[in-house]
């Protein structure tokens, strides 16, 4: 860790070399390269990171004189010191984590932040599927899985709420199937990640200042698996969406899962009762028959994509479109 004196007033803040960043076209910091870093630099790079975070909430975050103030939808009030004492304590000194957030709040006028829109990619909340019978190979071991939880005996509300998260999980065990499927074909075909570019809204309409256009190129495969990692994937329509626009397909109708969606909501959500405090009752043949209806699907979804895409091409490098 660098052990140079406290920081003081700095006329300017100086700008980062590349070796700061762990990805290119990211604010994602290295953390080799801010332990060697001077103060100034360290200062500059936590800077940046925070702004590239979070902004001041009356950007987004919608306010209400007769509820008290702001009305935190998108998450906060964040801390600044708080926030930068969590990312870089084991990093930087603590002088330079003080500075940095007496700065944004001096300069900025905000104690309480908001998060802005911006999606990171965290690697280790990441699917990596090497092969692409995986997804269906591990749906299916978790249908098994679930099944089995069926057959286990007990006290009846024991028993009651088991099948209740059985349910639950063949709900999840689809959404799962999904992300694994599209984590599969993002990795090892570029025409899957440039179709997404292209039509997906999310990624066709996002702004880029030149000078990050390289940054940026290079870090098109991060950035849609960054967006999957954010996706609720029980929305189905942003799945088929994805499915479509990303694999070429027309994907099977989505509508015979809405109403299993809206029990899972209330068997985890609010312990297995509806929003009237009702108790959801839920038999083992529900269990079976939805599990079925998953196991159609995903085998439809699976002979789509084989028709759409007989063979991957090589893998996305971010420079060979």
């Amino acid at each position: 860790m660098n052990t140079d004196p406290p920081l003081e007033d700095m006329d300017e803040w100086p700008e980062l070399p590349p070796s700061a960043y762990s990805d290119a076209g990211t604010s994602e910091i290295n953390n080799d390269w801010l332990e060697d870093a001077s103060p100034e630099e360290q200062a500059s790079a936590l800077l940046e990171w925070f702004q590239a975070r979070f902004q001041d909430p009356a950007h987004e975050t919608p306010y209400m004189s007769s509820e008290g103030g702001y009305i935190w939808i998108h998450g906060g009030p964040y801390d600044a010191k708080e926030e930068l004492e969590e990312r870089f304590s084991a990093l930087v000194p603590d002088e330079v984590i003080t500075f940095v957030a007496e700065h944004v709040e001096e300069v900025d006028g905000v104690w309480e932040w908001a998060p802005t829109d911006v999606i990171y990619y965290d690697e280790e909340q990441d699917l990596i599927v090497h092969d692409k019978d995986v997804p269906l190979q591990r749906l299916e071991e978790r249908m098994e899985a679930l099944m089995a939880v069926l057959t286990l005996q007990g006290a009846s509300h024991a028993v009651d709420m088991a099948r209740s998260l059985a349910y639950a999980g063949v709900v999840s065990a689809l959404e799962t199937f999904l992300w694994e499927t599209m984590a599969y074909w993002i990795q090892n075909d570029q025409e899957t990640v440039r179709s997404l570019i292209e039509a997906h809204p999310d990624f066709r309409e996002r702004k880029i200042r030149l000078g990050d256009i390289f940054g940026q190129f290079t870090s098109l495969e991060k950035q849609v698996r960054a967006h999957m990692q954010h996706m609720t994937w029980h929305r189905w329509d942003d799945a088929e969406r994805f499915l479509e626009l990303g694999l070429g397909i027309k994907a099977p109708s989505f509508k015979v899962f809405e109403e299993p969606t809206k029990i899972r909501h209330d068997v985890i959500h609010r312990s297995g009762h509806t929003v009237d405090g009702e108790p959801i009752a839920i038999s083992n043949g529900q269990v079976h028959n939805l599990a079925e209806q998953v196991r159609r699907f995903a085998s439809e979804v699976r002979a789509l994509i084989d028709q759409a895409k007989i063979q991957p091409n090589e893998t996305f490098d971010g420079v060979d479109f």
